[in-house]
């Protein structure tokens, strides 16, 4: 069964929807991070395949470890503690695009570092602590992933890499997104990325969400009726594949 793992607090109707299609794991509270975050599976986990999480300190608790056991999930616990203020509260917040990842190196967990090594991933140094947040990366065509971003040094990064497999838009709206507690969100706070469904956007319609739907042929589901919206993102999940 396809897994959604996202805030406990998103609206009942969103969790309908994504419940009709998979099953919702509910990320819980961890109050070591700053309020706003507190309930974010961005800033609290790690995902480095459909059947592996690592998780902070602190979200790793016995019933935890149970409910995702339970799923099909295996829960690794990070080697890093988290802390209320930036940036001891990014070591996990990592952007995955296929079998690259990209984070601030200098704060990236180490257990997140020696399994992504393990498993012969490559890791790249950005700027932007928060890239899982910033970014959100989207298959396309062709085995082709489009990384869209609210950080232009994101971009600048991925760009200079030339890969043939990578390309890059700019969120122009980012100053739209709901965050409470901040002056904005992140556009990968509002997003995953569904294998069957496409682009899922916890928001209402937005132009230019639609016009990168049609530019790139993949499709988009706006799930949540209200302003765009910084959740922490959604983490899917395949286990059983």
């Amino acid at each position: 069964m396809k897994l959604y793992i996202t805030n406990s607090l998103i609206s009942q109707g969103t969790k309908n929807f994504l419940n009709k299609h998979g099953r919702v794991i509910d990320v819980l509270q961890n109050q070591l991070l700053p309020p706003p975050e507190q309930y974010h599976a961005d800033m609290q986990f790690t995902k480095i395949d459909d059947k592996t999480l690592i998780c902070a300190p602190g979200s790793d608790d016995s019933d935890s470890k149970n409910r995702f056991r339970e799923a099909g999930i295996r829960l690794i616990s990070g080697a890093t503690p988290l802390h209320g203020t930036y940036p001891n509260n990014i070591p996990y917040n990592v952007l995955k695009a296929g079998e690259r990842y990209f984070h601030n190196t200098k704060y990236t967990d180490p257990r997140v570092r020696a399994i992504l090594a393990q498993k012969g991933y490559l890791l790249y140094h950005v700027r932007q602590g928060y890239a899982g947040c910033s970014s959100i990366s989207i298959p396309y065509a062709d085995g082709k992933i489009l990384v869209l971003s609210s950080d232009p040094g994101v971009i600048s990064t991925i760009d200079g890499l030339h890969l043939p497999e990578l390309c890059t838009e700019y969120f122009t709206q980012t100053e739209e997104i709901v965050l409470s507690g901040y002056d904005h969100g992140l556009i990968g706070g509002c997003c995953g990325f569904d294998a069957e469904l496409g682009l899922l956007v916890y928001g209402k319609t937005n132009r230019q969400l639609q016009e990168l739907s049609v530019q790139y042929g993949f499709p988009i589901h706006f799930i949540y009726d209200g302003p765009l919206t910084d959740i922490g993102g959604i983490l899917i999940m395949y286990p059983n594949l």
